[in-house]
């Protein structure tokens, strides 16, 4: 899909969905231009195979584009896949990964809006659009308070800044977060998440010290 009007912070306007078709398991790329497809098709064979212990042997894709360029076509016949391409304008023939693509997008749109994000966090609202509800896991956008450390501060500084969730940080146990204030994005351990409230709709003082609580020092969970 692509090329998305706005770019992400890391300068991405292109997404490629690749879908099992017995599991329905989705895995999603964001690329900077249409000829990164390869590589991606590359990683995800290998973490596909490596994970599954079984081979890819019939991708499926439209008959036109990266697909069928040069080099997907000798990558695909050197690894021995069989490539099933559908006929243009048939969207039908691919029934599942067209589906699976105007899903996101319309969920995506709809977070961006809903909770007045700038555009250009397209991508994390495509990855983290369900409000998942387990114990380490936040919704996207939440409101949050994050702790800042005494040697980071001066006695009358306030302990938090006002953030929202925006992802989390990979192999690290980490959430990355926008500061509502300065727009910067950071990876922090120590925050407060109020996931009933997004930073499109106002807190009031008091639910802002029902949550920081009214000691110097707030307790915050990791």
């Amino acid at each position: 899909m692509g090329p998305m009007q706005t770019k992400t912070p890391g300068g991405c306007t292109y997404v490629v969905t690749l879908i099992d078709d017995y599991s329905h398991h989705v895995t999603v790329y964001f690329m900077k231009a249409k000829s990164d497809l390869l590589s991606k098709f590359k990683i995800y064979k290998a973490a596909v195979e490596n994970a599954t212990d079984k081979k890819i042997k019939r991708p499926r894709s439209d008959i036109v584009g990266k697909y069928t360029g040069r080099l997907f076509k000798g990558y695909i016949n050197r690894s021995g896949m069989k490539h099933e391409k559908t006929v243009q304008i048939t969207p039908q023939q691919n029934g599942l990964a067209e589906c699976m693509n105007r899903g996101l997008m319309e969920m995506a749109r709809c977070i961006l809006y809903h909770d007045s994000i700038e555009m250009k966090w397209w991508a994390e609202a495509i990855v983290y659009r369900t409000k998942l509800q387990l114990k380490n896991l936040k919704v996207f956008a939440a409101l949050g308070y994050v702790h800042i450390p005494d040697e980071k501060r001066r006695k009358l500084d306030a302990n938090a800044f006002k953030c929202r969730f925006m992802g989390y940080e990979d192999d690290v146990k980490r959430y990355c977060v926008q500061n509502v204030e300065t727009g910067k994005v950071q990876i922090v351990r120590t925050v407060k998440f109020v996931e009933t409230t997004s930073p499109g709709q106002l807190v009031t003082h008091q639910e802002e010290e029902d949550i920081l609580g009214t000691s110097t020092a707030p307790t915050f969970n990791g």
